[in-house]
């Protein structure tokens, strides 16, 4: 190296040359690596690693310092911190697998799970921003124009819509919307009573449809409660193309409303301002994934932004023009009701706006007079009576109530599961736009509106006490507010001149797209729809790791709702800590870029979190650590990894794993019934377990215990006289994510006092076989036989099944040690060909119309499982040979299995 090579080289350089190349080594080898909280007694939590061998270490940290050997001998160290200093960021991930700490502070855990990839993708960022000319980029694409954003849009929730209708079918009120629309379509009427009966709703629904209703028309039928101004909507799409056709007016209706949002962010704030906006609220919740969703709150969310547009504009417009939009704007409440206070609140401003232009406003309000006393006289037509809450019976005076709106408004904003800020805190930024849309003359008056409407929609809104929707995507009864509340965010974005605020802005906007694009891209997870009544928010357990984060997080889904105000408020001295520390190294240090600062935010914001919130409840303990007994069986393959006992710095010996991963349940704090109780569900890996339950004496007791999974599978039973403790050992064949253990008898029950699984001998992962079970059924011609459905095209009828269709399907069976398999085949009442496969033997077998015929496969010995083929080539609907029967399904061969 020569002298002026060696001069330009600092220690400070150097070290971090060397430090980045060994975060690097370090992450390599924790990439498989897991941190687990096996067992939480009152002294704290106890931990379990699963790691790679230390020589593996080694040898990456070896090669790491040969990289900065190389580096520093050739003198490019200062060019090369660019790329090394931000790969320091690579020993968050050792914190996790530290002693000590983590286990004061629990939260620090989630470091060591899927969240970690965050702080790669920051170090990966940051890399290209000191590299290459990515900013410019980025700079350039601020500018881009409408056309663009439409175009993007459009083909974005296209793409994301039609995946997901093909993946996960349509759940909650879809359905119930789409058959109004076949009502409209086959009948011409709204009385969808028929259609359910029919189940015309199966050529979008597989399961059993009820009709949504709460009272009956004065004609006596069915009308949906659900409002017909959506289903009319679809009518044409849906009679071309079916949901799917419906899937696809949604994105384009999801296109229409980005784009009149990027218009009005436009005018008010600039391009790059308007693009910004666009990205905080196109590509995150609410939006996200309801964008693509059959549900009124898309239209709603599209009619609401052109009036917005149309209160800001200044320019003049024909009569016809204002009367077409008088109409549309009084197409709302035909899509649900509460849209009504949009009505009157933009139809208010509109009005006002045009009290100098007689002729515009006439051609404005005649239509929203004529369709709103349309819309009145509808219910009296259906109902009776002029109350728009007349379908709804007695459930407004129950449910919608005044006094819910404290809790309504804590839900609809900070809830774990459904809450608008916590899934997109960008909008927080709306709160800072408020005032700042006040302050200038020229949005004024749409502040006025805007303000006006977001408070009396939301008051409208928080009323509900089922604030999340039922089945529903996180704040979905807010989307049609997104419109009202972006033109502030973009005011907020336009006025960020500073480094502080645009990081804080950033990072807002990063967190709330990166939760929204990053829970749709696998629809099949389900990853926005949490269940209301159980468990944490699907998002936060998808990235917690081992942490406790779902516990000591809000939920005002929760009966105790009151209780979790005191979590809020501990959340949001996090975050107002973070952002005066934020403010303060901006001010006081030399740290100035917005990149580094957001850094700073995040760092105050984990730890500060992570203190405040050391000690979760005692019940949220024992389920953070039953989580991680599961976990750690589902992963460890004694093959590969290596266990790190933290109460004693070892590898956990075969005993030592089995005492640390037996899941073990209080059984106090489950509720009992007459019938017993329930423990689970739980999911398991294949193996064998040792099912214990403990009583509260040692007396024994006559009853029941049930190891099961729906919907006809039993592992395992003990009954007769109950030993304490009682044991029943039980084999999985294959993965079970519902297992169930069951004791039987109020009187029994209430002596249980705790229940253990033990892990006898659980298959490690890497030998377990690649299937995925949808359900399992046990077989009677054989204790511990089991049939595994693994597809759609088999249709289970207990130890019968059909196949579906002429399709093919493929299950497994378990024979437990059986040499033989004999089959007994019907094609009803049609004559064809029968191909069955076991274990890699083939036979086609020719039909003959009601016959049964039989045949039989030896099979291999040694196996646990082995798979079954079979395809008919005919099929038959049981309702076109029985009038009687209402089975409109397609059905290709029975089967029926025996085992020797």
């Amino acid at each position: 190296m020569s002298t002026t090579a060696r001069a330009k080289t600092t220690w400070r350089d150097a070290g971090t040359v060397l430090l980045g190349a060994e975060a690097v080594a370090l992450a390599i080898w924790l990439v498989p690596a897991s941190i687990h909280i096996v067992k939480w007694p009152a002294s704290g939590p106890v931990r379990l690693a699963l790691l790679l061998p230390a020589w593996q270490l080694a040898a990456w940290s070896a090669a790491a310092l040969v990289v900065a050997g190389a580096i520093l001998t050739r003198g490019r160290t200062a060019s090369m911190v660019r790329v090394f200093g931000p790969l320091l960021i690579f020993w968050l991930w050792l914190i996790p697998y530290l002693p000590w700490i983590p286990d004061r502070f629990p939260i620090l855990l989630v470091l060591g799970g899927p969240l970690r990839w965050a702080i790669a993708i920051a170090a990966l960022i940051s890399i290209l921003l000191n590299t290459t000319k990515l900013g410019e980029l980025l700079s350039r694409l601020l500018l881009i124009g409408r056309g663009t954003v439409f175009v993007v849009s459009l083909a974005l929730y296209m793409g994301f819509g039609l995946y997901s209708a093909h993946e996960t079918g349509v759940g909650g009120d879809e359905p119930h919307y789409l058959i109004i629309t076949e009502s409209l379509l086959r009948d011409h009427d709204l009385k969808i009573g028929n259609n359910h009966q029919q189940r015309d709703y199966r050529a979008f629904y597989p399961g059993e449809l009820r009709p949504d209703f709460f009272e009956r028309g004065k004609n006596g039928e069915i009308y949906s409660i659900h409002a017909p101004g959506l289903p009319a909507l679809m009518l044409p799409a849906y009679a071309i193309a079916g949901r799917y056709g419906v899937v696809a007016l949604m994105a384009l209706i999801a296109a229409l409303t980005m784009l009149a949002i990027f218009d009005l962010a436009g005018s008010i704030a600039g391009r790059r301002a308007a693009v910004l906006t666009w990205l905080a609220s196109g590509f995150t919740v609410p939006f996200i994934p309801h964008a693509w969703m059959i549900f009124p709150e898309l239209p709603g969310a599209l009619l609401v932004a052109w009036a917005a547009l149309w209160v800001f504009e200044t320019s003049e417009r024909s009569a016809i023009r204002w009367a077409w939009r008088g109409a549309a704007l009084s197409v709302l409440p035909w899509l649900h009701t509460k849209f009504s206070v949009f009505v009157a609140v933009f139809g208010a401003a509109i009005a006002w706006r045009l009290l100098r232009r007689r002729r515009a406003l006439v051609a404005f309000a005649t239509p929203v007079a004529i369709v709103t006393a349309l819309w009145f006289y509808s219910f009296y037509v259906i109902y009776g009576s002029l109350n728009p809450e007349a379908p709804y019976g007695e459930y407004t005076r129950i449910y919608v109530l005044t006094t819910n709106i404290p809790h309504g408004l804590l839900g609809l904003f900070f809830d774990q599961k459904f809450g608008l800020l916590f899934y997109s805190p960008i909008y927080i930024a709306a709160i800072a736009g408020a005032w700042l849309i006040w302050r200038r003359p020229d949005t004024r008056f749409l502040g006025m509106v805007l303000t006006t409407t977001i408070a009396a929609f939301v008051a409208s809104t928080a009323r509900l006490y089922m604030f999340w929707g039922g089945s529903s995507a996180p704040a979905r009864f807010l989307v049609p507010l997104v419109p009202c509340l972006t033109p502030l965010v973009a005011l907020t974005i336009a006025e960020a001149k500073r480094a502080a605020s645009q990081a804080v802005l950033g990072l807002w906007l990063g967190i709330s797209v990166l939760i929204g694009v990053g829970a749709v891209i696998e629809p099949a997870r389900f990853l926005l729809f949490s269940d209301p009544h159980g468990g944490g928010a699907r998002v936060l357990e998808a990235i917690q790791g081992s942490a406790p984060l779902a516990d000591v997080v809000p939920a005002f889904t929760n009966p105790d709702w009151a209780s979790h105000v005191g979590q809020l408020a501990l959340w949001v001295s996090v975050g107002i800590l973070a952002l005066a520390a934020l403010m303060a190294v901006s001010r006081l240090t030399r740290v100035t870029g917005p990149w580094r600062l957001a850094g700073v935010a995040t760092l105050t914001f984990l730890v500060g979190g992570a203190v405040l919130s050391a000690a979760p409840p005692t019940d949220a303990r024992q389920t953070i650590a039953e989580r991680g007994d599961i976990d750690v069986l589902w992963k460890f393959d004694g093959h590969r990894f290596r266990t790190l006992d933290y109460e004693t710095f070892t590898r956990a010996t075969p005993e030592r794993f089995r005492e640390l991963t037996t899941i073990d349940v209080d059984a106090r704090a489950l509720q009992i019934a007459d019938a017993g109780y329930t423990v689970g569900p739980l999911s398991l890996p294949p193996g064998t377990f040792d099912a214990r339950v403990w009583f509260t004496s040692p007396a024994a007791r006559d009853g029941e215990v049930l190891v099961s999974t729906l919907p006809r599978a039993t592992f395992g039973r003990r009954a007769g006289i109950l030993p304490n403790p009682t044991s029943v050992t039980f084999d999985l064949p294959v993965a079970i994510r519902r297992l169930t253990l069951h004791v039987s008898d109020r009187r029994v029950a209430e002596a249980v006092r705790r229940f253990e699984i033990v892990p006898v001998s659980v298959i490690p992962a890497l030998e377990r076989p690649d299937i995925s079970v949808r359900s399992i059924e046990s077989l009677d011609a054989r204790d511990g036989a089991y049939l595994i459905y693994t597809d759609e095209h088999a249709y289970p009828e207990g130890p019968v099944f059909w196949s579906r269709g002429t399709a093919v399907t493929t299950l497994w069976v378990a024979p437990a040690g059986a040499s033989k398999m004999t089959l007994k085949l019907s094609t009803g009442p049609k004559s064809g060909r029968v191909s069955v496969s076991v274990a890699g033997q083939s036979q086609t077998v020719p039909m003959v119309a009601n016959e049964i015929k039989d045949i039989a496969f030896d099979l291999p010995p040694g196996r646990s499982i082995v798979p079954l083929t079979v395809q008919s080539t005919v099929m038959f609907r049981p309702a076109e040979i029985d009038r009687t029967s209402t089975d409109t399904r397609g059905l290709g061969c029975q089967v029926r299995i025996g085992l020797e």
